[in-house]
C-alpha cells in the first residue's frame, strides 16, 4: 500500500472514529425504563408532599382560631390533640421530603455515572487518534511530498489532516463540556446530601416535639384527674403565679433600662436584625403599652413582640453572634415564664431572646450566623397559645439569676434593659 493511500486511509478512519464518539453509549431500554420508573416515583412523592402541606395548613387554620386559653378542660385537651396531629403531619411531610431528596440523589448518581462513561469514551478515542497521528507522522514533510506523483494529491491529504485536526479539537471541546457537566452534578449532589442531613435532623427534632406534646397532654390529665373543677383551679393557680412572675420581671427590667447607654448600641434602623421566622409573619402582640398589654400584662408594657407560629415552626437567628445562654423554666415546677428560651449576644452589643420554644438546637457558647436554624417554636412556659416571644436587649445590661419571689422555684431567668424589636427588624 502506498504512503498516500495509507495516510488517506488513516485520516478517513480517524474521522469515522471521531464521528462515532457522538453516537456512543445510547441509553438501553433497561436504563430508560429505570429512569421512567424513577421519574414516576418522584412525581408521586411530590403529590404526597402537596397533600400533606394542605393538611398542615388546615390544622394551622384550626389552631390559629384559638387565640385565647381554652375555657374548659375538654377544649384544652382537644386543642392539644390537634397540636399533636399537626406535629405528626409535620413529621410525615419531613419524611416525604427526605424520600424525595433521596430520589433526586439517586437520579444524580445515574447522571454522574453516564457522564463519567462519556468522558472515558472521549479520552479513549483521543488516545487512539493521537497514537495513529503519531505513527502516520514518522516521515518528514519533504519525504511525504516526494512520495506523491502529483502535488494536488499531497494537498488533498493535507486537507484530510485539517479535517482530522478539526475533529480532534471538537472532541476536546466535548470532553471539556462533559467534565464541566460532571463537576456541576457532583456539586449538586453534595448540596442535596447536605439537605438530606438537615432533613434527618429536622425529623429527629419533630419526633421530640411530638413526644413532648403527648407528655403535656398526659400531665394535664394527671393533674386534673380529668375533672373540670380541678382544671379550673389549676388555671387560677397558674394565673396567680404568672402575674407574680410578670411583676418581678417588670420591676427588675425597669431598673435595668436605666443602665442603657444609647451610644453603645445601634440606632433605630430597619434590617439590623432579620425576622426570626421566615415567610409571612403575623404580629399578635406588639411592643410596649398596647391594648393587649392592658389585659395580658396587667397594664404593664410588653417587653418584646409576639409572633404567631404553630408548634414546630423553624426558628432562625436574627443576626450572627454567640449563644450566650439557654434555659428551660419548665424544668422548675411552678415557674411560669419563658419556657424553653435562647439568648444570643451580637457583636453590635444587642442581645436577642427567643422564648416559648418546643425544641432548642444550639448550646451555650456556640457561634451562629445570621438566619441559622436555632430551634423550633412552641408554647412552653406560660403561653396562651403557640407563638414566639422575641425580645431585644442592651447586652451590657443583661443579668441571669433566680427569682426573688417568696416560694418561687424559678432558678435561672434572663433579665435586661429591653428595647423595641420593631426598631431593628
Amino acid at each position: 500500500m502506498s504512503h498516500q493511500t495509507r495516510t488517506a486511509s488513516i485520516a478517513t478512519t480517524m474521522l469515522v472514529v471521531l464521528a462515532g464518539v457522538f453516537l456512543m453509549h445510547p441509553l438501553s431500554y433497561a436504563s430508560a425504563a429505570t429512569e421512567s420508573e424513577l421519574r414516576a416515583r418522584m412525581e408521586a412523592q411530590q403529590k404526597e408532599i402537596q397533600k400533606l402541606e394542605k393538611e398542615i395548613a388546615a390544622y394551622h387554620k384550626t389552631l390559629s382560631q384559638t387565640t385565647e386559653q381554652s375555657k374548659t378542660l375538654q377544649q384544652e385537651v382537644a386543642r392539644i390533640e390537634t397540636q399533636i396531629k399537626k406535629v405528626n403531619a409535620d413529621m410525615r411531610l419531613t419524611q416525604n421530603r427526605l424520600a424525595s431528596t433521596q430520589l433526586q440523589i439517586e437520579e444524580l448518581d445515574g447522571n454522574i455515572a453516564e457522564s463519567q462513561s462519556k468522558m472515558e469514551a472521549h479520552r479513549q478515542t483521543l488516545a487512539e487518534t493521537l497514537q495513529a497521528v503519531y505513527q502516520a507522522d514518522t516521515n518528514s514533510l519533504m519525504e511525504v511530498l516526494l512520495q506523491h506523483e502529483r502535488i494536488s494529491d499531497f494537498f488533498g491529504n493535507l486537507e484530510d489532516l485539517e479535517h482530522l485536526e478539526e475533529s480532534i479539537n471538537s472532541n476536546l471541546a466535548s470532553l471539556r463540556e462533559s467534565k464541566k457537566v460532571l463537576e456541576d452534578e457532583h456539586a449538586t449532589r453534595t448540596e442535596q446530601k447536605k439537605t438530606l442531613s438537615a432533613l434527618d435532623r429536622e425529623l429527629q427534632s419533630r419526633r421530640v416535639i411530638e413526644q413532648n406534646a403527648k407528655k403535656v397532654k398526659n400531665t394535664l390529665l394527671a393533674e386534673t384527674k380529668n375533672e373540670e373543677a380541678r382544671y379550673q383551679k389549676l388555671v387560677r393557680d397558674r394565673e396567680a403565679k404568672r402575674e407574680a412572675m410578670l411583676n418581678e420581671i417588670q420591676r427588675t427590667e425597669d431598673e435595668l433600662r436605666k443602665l442603657i447607654d444609647p451610644s453603645t448600641i445601634p440606632g433605630s434602623h430597619a434590617g439590623i436584625l432579620a425576622w426570626p421566622i421566615k415567610g409571612s409573619v403575623a404580629l399578635t402582640q406588639s411592643f410596649g403599652n398596647t391594648p393587649d398589654s392592658q389585659i395580658l400584662y396587667n397594664g404593664k408594657p410588653h417587653n418584646g413582640i409576639d409572633l404567631r407560629a404553630p408548634i414546630g415552626t423553624p426558628l432562625h437567628a436574627a443576626d450572627s453572634g454567640e449563644v450566650w445562654e439557654t434555659g428551660n423554666t419548665d424544668a422548675y415546677a411552678g415557674c411560669l415564664s419563658y419556657g424553653k428560651w435562647v439568648l444570643i449576644k451580637h457583636p453590635n452589643n444587642l442581645a436577642t431572646l427567643y422564648a416559648h420554644l418546643s425544641q432548642i438546637l444550639v448550646t451555650r457558647g456556640t457561634s451562629v450566623t445570621r438566619e441559622d436554624l436555632i430551634g423550633y417554636t412552641g408554647e412552653t412556659g406560660y403561653a396562651t397559645g403557640p407563638h414566639l416571644h422575641f425580645g431585644v436587649y442592651d447586652a451590657s445590661t443583661m443579668q441571669f439569676r433566680s427569682s426573688k419571689i417568696a416560694g418561687s422555684n424559678c432558678q435561672f431567668l434572663p433579665y435586661g434593659g429591653y428595647l423595641n424589636p420593631l426598631a431593628y427588624l
